[in-house]
């Protein structure tokens, strides 16, 4: 037992200064007693413990800050989880933006597709967040898969640079070699056999020469503009329709001799 002398602690005091609650558990009760062995009695007061439907329980009010700290503390996280990574999703758009002005769809069309499709699962997720609630959403995923989208469509940029060059020195022998090719084809039907029926075929071919010397200032123009990859469509185009006029002829000649 504990014993008091004078007045007893006001818990009630306690109580409304916030360091007690009510509540149901034990209780301490004052009850007088006497000391004896003294001249005289002394009425003293002792405490004693006993079950009360309610009673103070001591609660330290810095334990209610430090939770409420916490749960602010995850709150503000959750909602800095569920914000976009707008500065990552900028830059891989600017990306992909640039990768198709440097004209990856003609000088890295696999490269370009790539950052594409790595631009799709971008979306994808984004979308399947955003139709989460708000405090599940979770763009840790989508900030990945935006490095990597941007990543991707700068390979594809890159590889454009690199592609149109080399596809420049493609067109550029082509158009030069169609060239060269005009000239021979012109000695081949000099040289034609002349026959019943072979002038209409001979006549048709110098058509066919005259068309591809037109095409050959469309494929200059192009190289000049730096549209490479037409100038080396039409100059293949050219090629072809030169090399079997040369052929005809060839087959026309063997054919006079009996070969």
């Amino acid at each position: 037992m504990i014993a008091e002398t004078g007045r007893a602690v006001a818990v009630r005091s306690l109580a409304s200064a916030g360091n007690i609650s009510y509540r149901a558990g034990f209780v301490l009760r004052l009850r007088p007693a006497v000391v004896r062995g003294s001249g005289r009695g002394t009425q003293t007061r002792t405490l004693e413990t006993s079950h009360a439907i309610a009673g103070p329980v001591y609660s330290h009010p810095m334990k209610r800050i430090s939770v409420l700290s916490v749960l602010a503390g995850v709150a503000l996280l959750s909602v800095a989880c569920a914000k976009e990574p707008t500065e990552a999703l900028n830059a891989a758009s600017s990306a992909l933006a640039a990768a198709k002005t440097a004209e990856a769809a003609d000088y890295a069309p696999a490269a370009l597709a790539a950052a594409e499709t790595a631009s799709a699962a971008l979306q994808a997720e984004l979308k399947a967040q955003g139709e989460k609630f708000t405090l599940t959403r979770s763009y840790t995923k989508a900030t990945e898969l935006a490095v990597a989208a941007k990543a991707a469509a700068d390979a594809a940029a890159a590889e454009a640079v690199t592609g149109k060059e080399q596809m420049k020195t493609e067109a550029t022998t082509l158009v030069a070699g169609v060239r060269s090719a005009i000239e021979a084809t012109k000695q081949a039907l000099a040289m034609a056999p002349k026959g019943k029926g072979s002038a209409a075929d001979i006549e048709a071919m110098k058509s066919d020469v005259a068309g591809v010397e037109t095409a050959l200032a469309e494929m200059d123009a192009a190289i000049a503009d730096g549209k490479y990859k037409d100038a080396k469509v039409k100059a293949e185009a050219a090629k072809a329709t030169l090399d079997k006029i040369v052929a005809d002829v060839q087959a026309a000649i063997d054919a006079k001799k009996g070969k």
